[in-house]
């Protein structure tokens, strides 16, 4: 893991961002607020992986079916590409044992679409939330010229 970011210099914000889609609060974890990064890591990874308990992996990470709830589920990461991964391999067994892939039932399918695609949504606002206190702290660290002699 990477070392997190000393108090005189401030953190990247490009490698914050990448590490906050990587893993979930891992961007927080990054630049020094580890209660943060854990705290979204748990709630968006057990809202994501609910989800697909709650309607299966090749009930909810489906693209053709879902529309835009899938762009959703892709701002949670590799996890979620994992899960689509997943949901293609049991297409394809299905396929290969002639058998028509298992679909879960009518409500329990549309709840976990939602809970996934609400999984990511919440990591893209984590994502925004580390980039402004990036920003926050690069303001902070720029240094300021000394006054001119003769004023206060």
């Amino acid at each position: 893991m990477a070392k997190p970011q000393d108090k005189t210099r401030p953190p990247s914000a490009a490698i914050a961002t990448v590490f906050a889609w990587l893993l979930p609060g891992l961007g927080h974890y990054w630049i020094g607020e580890r209660g943060r990064g854990a705290i979204f890591f748990v709630v968006t990874t057990v809202t994501f992986w609910g989800g697909i308990a709650v309607g299966g992996v090749r009930t909810t990470i489906t693209p053709r079916e879902n529309g835009a709830w899938i762009a959703a589920q892709l701002c949670v990461g590799p996890q979620a590409l994992g899960a689509l991964y997943l949901s293609n391999q049991q297409v394809e067994l299905a396929k290969k044992q002639g058998q028509v892939p298992h679909r879960a039932a009518w409500p329990s399918s549309n709840i976990a679409v939602v809970y996934a695609g609400v999984a990511g949504l919440l990591n893209l606002l984590i994502i925004i939330d580390v980039l402004a206190r990036v920003q926050a702290r690069q303001r902070l660290v720029v240094a300021r010229s000394p006054p001119k002699k003769g004023t206060r």
